[in-house]
C-alpha cells in the first residue's frame, strides 16, 4: 500500500466522501421531525379514521 503517494490519499477521500453521501440517506435521522421539514405538522397525529357505512346504515 503506497502510503507516501498524494494520489493514493486522494482517491481515498474521494471513496470515503462517496461512501458518507451513498450511505447517509439510509442511517436514520436523529432531528425532531419539526426541524427535519419545516412545513411538516409538529405531530406524528394521523387523520381521524372514519367508518364506512353501507347501504347508509351506521355500524353498531
Amino acid at each position: 500500500m503506497p502510503l507516501d503517494d498524494w494520489q493514493f490519499w486522494l482517491v481515498s477521500l474521494v471513496f470515503v466522501t462517496a461512501l458518507v453521501i451513498v450511505i447517509k440517506p439510509f442511517l436514520p435521522s436523529r432531528k425532531p421531525r419539526s426541524t427535519r421539514c419545516p412545513s411538516c405538522p409538529a405531530t406524528d397525529a394521523r387523520p381521524k379514521a372514519t367508518s364506512i357505512t353501507i347501504e347508509g346504515k351506521r355500524p353498531e
